[in-house]
């Protein structure tokens, strides 16, 4: 027997769409009794947090985003995840605290030069001593003597594939913002203060705090599961439309055969009638409700997920919000009238490693800049020691942005970008001198063209949403993003935020 609750389906088991799933079941469980409550699905294909929502490094400032579109977004969510942490045991769960944040002006350290490759001239003995910048061979980028924008380059390795940089685009960028001030270098006793040139504070524990992402994705799964939430680890296919029918274009063979055919004359385009074809089942459906549309299962309901694996999903409402990967919705029937320059998102490809220092650090967040490279402003190196005595790096966000691959477990990463992250690091302070945890690692930051997130109902659908493109600032805004699409699902208005900014149609 057919299900007749009302069906929500939530693609993407991300920060957003697992904030979202929690919401959902949250006011789900609050509204209906349980015998009468929609089913709620979350739909992933690989893991929870398998992609940048698991390998981020989970800075979070309330005031960062003042004076832009996001602005409201980022102070609720962020005072969001404080009342989360309370309720659910955050500090310990998934290692929320509060931390002093700092922008640190580095010069270049003089160390010996590292390995030459084979090619690489001799140096004198009064080119000996160099900079570990000057290791990995700046080149200016410009003719100008005035520029200070430098590209960074590595003697090659055989197999080593050449993705030299020919942008630079944002992780994190730090403010312009009345609150910096200047402090002493011995401020963060862990970095290098010989070669500081300036350190500023631009955040304390009043508006900037961090979280291990991937224990806050899972944790918020674990609560969403336990209000009653479905997992099915599938991938999406298809989103067909109950009811729709492809127009058909009726060709005449035999004057098309004399070549006698025009638009005008010999073409008619056919919509949906009585004469259609009769509705099928796909495979793992059986026909319940009314005839779904032509060469369609039967359902009541207005949507049906074609999944890769196990048997598809009648839906009423469904949420897109798989990141980088949103654009894939595009080649869905029911997204037929959603047009890419709508959902102009992409991957940014981040590195970072993580590792364990010599001694434990103090809750400090820093922005490493170093002075003449394209180390500074919004590419500055991130340095986020975490309370389980791990220090989270990451950078080296200088690729374009790009469609990632199918398969968010596929290795992605630079071999060239990583070893520039770890000389850096590891000169950037005594206590970095570290043992790599984990190496070689890198994600893809959902980017949207504009710089701003899509949190929205597609226009004219009876229920579909979107919700991508929250950039470096994916976990800062998740939760919020979570709550006001579930205001959407279940009150079919948000309350909490006004979400005009971020509608599919703004800009087109």
């Amino acid at each position: 027997m057919a299900d007749e609750r009302e069906t929500i389906v939530i693609i993407g088991a991300g920060i957003i769409g697992v904030s979202t799933a929690y919401f959902t079941a949250k006011k789900l469980a609050e509204k209906y009794p349980v015998n009468q409550r929609p089913r709620l699905i979350l739909l992933e294909q690989c893991e929870p947090g398998c992609s940048a929502s698991g390998k981020s490094g989970g800075f979070l400032a309330r005031h960062w985003s003042d004076g832009t579109d996001t602005e409201k977004l980022a102070q609720f969510s962020y005072d969001l995840h404080a009342k989360l942490a309370a309720e659910l045991g955050g500090a310990d769960k998934w290692g929320y605290r509060a931390v002093d944040t700092f922008c640190a002006e580095i010069d270049r350290i003089p160390v010996m030069p590292a390995k030459q490759h084979k090619s690489s001239h001799f140096r004198t003995e009064a080119e000996s001593v160099v900079t570990s910048i000057e290791v990995i061979a700046p080149r200016s980028r410009r003719s100008s003597p005035a520029a200070t924008t430098m590209e960074y380059s590595l003697p090659t390795t055989p197999n080593e594939e050449n993705m030299q940089p020919n942008s630079t685009h944002a992780s994190i960028a730090v403010p312009e913002i009345e609150s910096v001030k200047v402090v002493e270098p011995g401020t963060v006793p862990w970095l290098r203060t010989n070669v500081l040139t300036k350190l500023r504070q631009v955040g304390d524990t009043a508006n900037t705090a961090q979280v291990d992402p991937l224990k806050l994705t899972r944790a918020l799964l674990a609560e969403a599961k336990a209000r009653g939430l479905e997992i099915v680890k599938a991938k999406v296919i298809d989103v067909a439309e109950t009811g729709y029918r492809p127009p058909l274009i009726e060709f005449p063979v035999d004057n098309c055969a004399r070549g006698k055919a025009t638009i005008d004359e010999e073409f008619k385009v056919v919509g949906p009638s009585s004469s259609a074809p009769a509705s099928t089942s796909l495979a793992g459906n059986s026909p319940v409700g009314t005839q779904g549309g032509w060469g369609k299962p039967m359902t009541n309901k207005p949507y049906i997920l074609q999944l890769d694996q196990g048997s598809d999903i009648p839906a009423d409402k469904i949420v897109v919000a798989c990141g980088a990967w949103v654009t894939s919705c595009l080649r869905w029937e029911a997204f037929r009238d959603v047009s890419a320059s709508q959902i102009p998102i992409q991957g940014l490809r981040v590195h970072y490693l993580l590792a364990k220092p010599k001694y434990d650090l103090p809750a400090q967040a820093v922005f490493a800049e170093i002075n003449g490279t394209v180390y500074s402003g919004e590419d500055a190196i991130e340095i986020y020691p975490r309370p389980d005595g791990s220090v989270f790096v990451c950078g080296e966000a200088l690729d374009d942005p790009e469609m990632p691959p199918h398969n968010p477990f596929e290795p992605i990463y630079s071999k060239r970008a990583t070893n520039r992250l770890k000389q850096i690091v590891n000169d950037v302070s005594p206590a970095l001198s570290f043992d790599i945890i984990q190496y070689g690692l890198a994600c893809h930051l959902p980017v949207h063209a504009k710089g701003i997130p899509v949190i929205s109902k597609v226009p004219n659908t009876r229920g579909l949403y979107v919700a991508a493109g929250h950039g470096c600032w994916g976990i800062l805004n998740g939760p919020a993003t979570g709550l006001s699409v579930s205001e959407l699902l279940v009150d079919d208005q948000p309350t909490s935020l006004d979400l005009s900014n971020f509608r599919l149609d703004r800009w087109y």
